[in-house]
């Protein structure tokens, strides 16, 4: 008697279904306990200067705090793992590793800005940038949300269609991100040099290591 193998996609991993769910839980639950975070997140990208303090007003919460955090890494972790996968089993093992690696990235970036920000910058500086860092942040991955749920589940949308517009994200948000901080640091010319590196160094760089290292343990 012939046996069919079992083709592993996202389709047939019931793992990626109940994870979606959960994410959008998370989301959701986030918002629920820091009210008007999601929404303040895209409001603050527009923001003028004089009105930016006010979407600094969510009310902070741990938990909302931890939830928010878990879904941001798990998202892109899982996001990276999507692009990547080229065959084989659609693994949640997998999935896990690479949100590993994108938690560890966010942790020594965290550490590394707020080195930078001690040594150079100062305790304002600081909050100000936190606070813009993570409006943006928080923008960039609810947008990941519907693009990730159409590449798992929707037969049309191919890997190039993603990536297409996961590029046009990330080229928003760096843009903007560097519009941000010029207008928090731009002191003189060579202001912007640094700016220009700490793009390089604490951005680009390092997420383009997490991703090849996710690629040589998936």
């Amino acid at each position: 008697m012939s046996f069919l193998s079992r083709y592993s996609t996202s389709y047939s991993e019931p793992w990626v279904a109940w994870t979606m769910l959960l994410l959008l839980v998370l989301l959701l639950f986030t918002n629920y306990l820091q009210k008007g975070l999601v929404i303040g997140g895209f409001r603050s990208i527009t923001a003028t200067k004089e009105r930016e303090s006010i979407f600094s007003d969510v009310t902070k919460n741990t938990a909302g705090e931890i939830c928010l955090f878990i879904y941001e890494v798990a998202i892109v972790g899982l996001t990276v793992y999507t692009l990547l996968f080229n065959g084989g089993d659609f693994s949640f093992v997998s999935f896990l590793t690479a949100t590993a690696v994108i938690c560890v990235l966010t942790a020594v970036k965290y550490l590394l800005v707020r080195l930078t920000c001690y040594v150079f910058l100062g305790k304002n500086a600081w909050s100000a940038m936190s606070l813009q860092y993570s409006n943006l942040y928080i923008m960039v991955s609810t947008l990941l949300y519907p693009i990730l749920l159409l590449t798992l589940f929707a037969p049309f949308m191919t890997n190039t269609a993603t990536l297409i517009l996961l590029s046009i994200i990330a080229l928003s948000a760096l843009t903007i991100w560097f519009i941000k901080a010029f207008r928090l640091f731009f002191t003189n010319i060579l202001a912007s040099v640094y700016i220009f590196l700490y793009l390089c160094t604490l951005e680009i760089i390092p997420f383009t290591g997490a991703v090849i290292v996710i690629r040589m343990l998936v």
